[in-house]
C-alpha cells in the first residue's frame, strides 16, 4: 500500500526544488503529517517505495544530464567549458544523492538513547505496515 504521506513529501520536495529554494526534508516530513522524530530521520521517509517513485523521473532526467556532461567533457579543452561542465556534474551528482535519499555530505552525531529507541519503533512499525 502506497504511503500517501511520503507522496506528499516528494511532491513537496519536488516543488520547493522546482521554486529553487532549499530543501529541509525534515521541515516538510513534519509538514505532512509525520511525528517530530521522523522528521530528525528523513531517511525514515526518503527510503520508501512511495517517495522514491515520485522522484524516480527527475532523477533519471538528472542522472541522463549528468552523463551528457561528462561525455561532451572529453571534447572540451579549454578550462573554462572544463570547469563549467564539471560544476555541473558536481552539482547534478548532489541533487541525484539529495533526491535518492543518499548522504551529500558525512556528519556525525549522537543520538540520545530514548531517540535511538524511538527510532527503531518507527522503523519497525514502518516496516510492518510496508510488508517487509
Amino acid at each position: 500500500m502506497a504511503s500517501e504521506n511520503a507522496k506528499a513529501v516528494a511532491k513537496e520536495v519536488l516543488e520547493t526544488i522546482g521554486r529553487g529554494k532549499r530543501v529541509n526534508k525534515g521541515d516538510i516530513i513534519e509538514k505532512n503529517g509525520y511525528s517530530k522524530t521522523t522528521s530528525l530521520t528523513p531517511t525514515l521517509v526518503t527510503n520508501t517505495k512511495s517517495y522514491q517513485k515520485e522522484l524516480k523521473p527527475l532523477i533519471t532526467k538528472l542522472k541522463d544530464e549528468r552523463d551528457r556532461a561528462i561525455k561532451a567533457m572529453k571534447g572540451k579543452i579549454s578550462k573554462a567549458k572544463y570547469r563549467d561542465l564539471t560544476d555541473g556534474i558536481n552539482k547534478l551528482t548532489k541533487n541525484i544523492q539529495l533526491l535518492s535519499g543518499k548522504e551529500t555530505e558525512h556528519v556525525k552525531f549522537e543520538l540520545d538513547e530514548e531517540t535511538k529507541k524511538d527510532i527503531d519503533k518507527l522503523t519497525k512499525r514502518s516496516n510492518r505496515e510496508q510488508g517487509q
